[in-house]
């Protein structure tokens, strides 16, 4: 474990009902930092150096828990090393330092695991909906994550720790749902910036913000279809919702469940429901096949399978692409074109996005 703040916990508690992962070492900017959060979760090792601690412990995988702006160096070190590495969002504070980690781990073979995870019980089932039977050509979409803002008094509103404010760290979110879902887009153009920059944080005490809070992007794949993405840390609730539209459907992923509006027939084993006022819509069962597995056991299951993660290095680099170049974009006023790619993991028919073709 590489990084020892909250973030970590999650990990520790994913490992401690499976019999094939163990904890071997834990690493933090502090030896006492280290230290405690062994003794707290019975790691017998602990270093400030996370190049002694690979050197020395040789494990076979790494999670990097660090601040935002930590997560290259020591993912690129163990994957130089043939470590494997599961990293938290956001991969990386530069495009650079992104492509540096997929060039270390396709050099040496090693898995690179990119949060965010989204091959989750209702992403699946959505997908089993994502097909031109139910929504018809697709033609656009919407996505958004919206909170009140982190309630910690930390590094999160200091971009000299955090490299960015809620691009990184909230719209990640979003934009890696339906880049999964969708695949591979092509431009991004942004409208960025600091809209509450004297805070009140969760204890009431009066924070100075330097990182961006308002952000909103509109994405754009090779068929012409857009997607308006946004994230706001400036509410007084919580909402993170995914809409997929087509011609004749529509999708959305909200609160962990799927609904879908169709119109045209019923959905079988669906029940019937209205979705913020829509009617002709049907609540999704999750689907019972949908595998149960945590973040750190897809990890796992990666590492003693040797198949690639479903939040792959080059997936990732292209959402987190997308967000650096919104950076650009929103500096510039102009469109910015993307140039990675990745396949999807997941059956995704070109026909889907051919709406001129034919008359629909």
């Amino acid at each position: 474990m590489i990084g020892c703040g909250q973030i970590c916990n999650r990990f520790f508690d994913q490992a401690a009902p499976r019999d094939d992962v163990e904890f071997v070492a834990t690493c933090a900017r502090t030896l006492a930092s280290a230290e405690a959060k062994a003794k707290e979760r019975g790691v017998p090792q602990w270093f400030s150096s996370y190049e002694v601690l690979m050197d020395e412990v040789h494990p076979d995988g790494v999670v990097v828990t660090t601040p935002h702006s930590v997560h290259a160096d020591p993912s690129i070190a163990a994957l130089r090393r043939g470590i494997h590495v599961l990293v938290e969002k956001p991969m990386a504070t530069t495009l650079e330092d992104g492509r540096r980690m997929v060039e270390a781990a396709d050099a040496s073979g090693a898995i690179l695991m990119v949060l965010p995870f989204d091959h989750t019980p209702d992403f699946l089932t959505a997908l089993s909906f994502l097909k031109e039977e139910w929504l018809g050509k697709l033609t656009g979409a919407e996505a958004e994550l919206v909170l009140p803002g982190p309630p910690r008094d930390n590094w999160y509103y200091d971009r000299s720790v955090a490299h960015g404010g809620a691009m990184l760290d909230c719209l990640v979110y979003p934009m890696s749902r339906l880049i999964s879902l969708l695949g591979p887009a092509s431009t991004v153009t942004a409208r960025v910036n600091t809209l509450i920059p004297h805070r009140i944080v969760g204890d009431g005490k009066r924070v100075q913000s330097t990182v961006d809070d308002n952000v909103t992007l509109i994405v754009e794949w090779a068929g012409g279809q857009q997607a308006v993405v946004r994230t706001l840390w400036g509410t007084s609730f919580f909402r993170n919702e995914t809409a997929v539209y087509g011609r004749k459907g529509t999708l959305w992923l909200a609160g962990g469940k799927v609904t879908l509006h169709s119109p045209s027939r019923p959905v079988p084993g669906a029940e019937p429901a209205t979705f913020n006022g829509i009617s002709d819509c049907y609540q999704v069962p999750i689907s019972p096949e949908a595998p149960s597995e945590s973040i750190l056991g897809h990890f796992v299951d990666s590492i003693t399978s040797g198949r690639q993660p479903k939040c792959g290095g080059h997936l990732q680099l292209h959402v987190h692409e997308i967000l650096m170049k919104a950076y650009v974009a929103s500096e510039t006023g102009q469109t910015q074109q993307l140039e990675t790619t990745f396949t999807p993991w997941h059956d995704l028919s070109p026909a889907l996005f051919d709406t001129r073709s034919d008359f629909i």
